[in-house]
């Protein structure tokens, strides 16, 4: 798969680090690090370009040409982050350009892509066939039914957090990260919640809640119209929500083994 990233936020370089996997990208562990890491694989070589847009942007761009890349490779998906909507407004044009399959335009912030941006966006991608996704944050991204943008989650195994924890007794003695999201935190989250008490729920979200906070997640603090609720806490739920799932069935997986050994006692 082929990827061309154009990004005007530092969001979009964690994006990056995560993908390709850089060595010192992760630091939850410090002079403890146990290369958990080592299991992801390196995706430089799909890379084929990054642009960077310049931070110098007037409120209005009528002409979003000066701005973004002149030529851009063929592609198989084209990621746009943190864009001035003006030239995300531009994007069906170079996803044309790029013979690009699918697009996908995180929201990290309400400001990036507002909903009537969006609308008139999808439409224009559904008249290229070109598929696409809206994230609101990026990691609740997921794999399903989406065509060339599930291709991207499985491949990349970056989105919507899945994890698998193990138990030892009543706390989590190993933590797998299965899909994590795309801004790496979820490897970070994982390293945190070791050792903790499974069975005590309310302690445990709290080491969540801090270990999210504590990457940091970068999302906004604005309230947003359509969640409801700000993107940063809507991620954090995110990542709750997968590991709270991972332990219920490690939870069931400890229980059932105890009930298969005292059939057979």
């Amino acid at each position: 798969m082929r990827l061309f990233v154009l990004y005007g936020h530092d969001f979009g370089e964690k994006v990056i680090g995560n993908m390709v996997n850089l060595p010192d990208f992760c630091k939850a562990c410090d002079l403890a690090c146990g290369s958990c890491r080592v299991k992801y694989s390196c995706f430089a070589s799909d890379v084929c370009g990054a642009f960077r847009v310049t931070n110098e942007l007037p409120a209005v761009i009528d002409d979003p040409a000066p701005y973004l890349p002149r030529i851009l490779p063929d592609v198989d998906v084209l990621l746009a982050i943190g864009l001035h909507p003006d030239l995300l407004a531009a994007l069906p044009t170079l996803a044309e350009t790029a013979h690009a399959r699918a697009t996908i335009v995180p929201i990290e912030d309400p400001k990036w892509c507002r909903p009537s941006l969006r609308n008139e966006l999808q439409h224009s991608f559904d008249d290229l066939g070109v598929d696409s996704a809206f994230p609101k944050p990026f990691c609740d991204l997921d794999a399903k039914g989406h065509g060339v943008v599930e291709s991207f989650v499985r491949r990349y195994q970056i989105g919507r957090p899945v994890v698998e924890v193990s138990l030892l007794g009543k706390r989590i003695s190993e933590v797998k990260v299965l899909r994590s999201a795309p801004c790496g935190s979820t490897w970070y989250v994982a390293q945190q919640i070791k050792w903790s008490d499974a069975s005590d729920l309310e302690s445990l979200e709290q080491v969540i809640s801090k270990a999210h906070h504590g990457y940091p997640c970068t999302a906004s603090m604005e309230m947003d119209p359509e969640l409801k609720d700000t993107i940063l806490h809507r991620s954090g739920y995110i990542i709750r929500e997968a590991v709270e799932d991972s332990v219920t069935r490690a939870q069931q997986r400890q229980s059932s083994v105890t009930v298969d050994a005292a059939a057979h006692s």
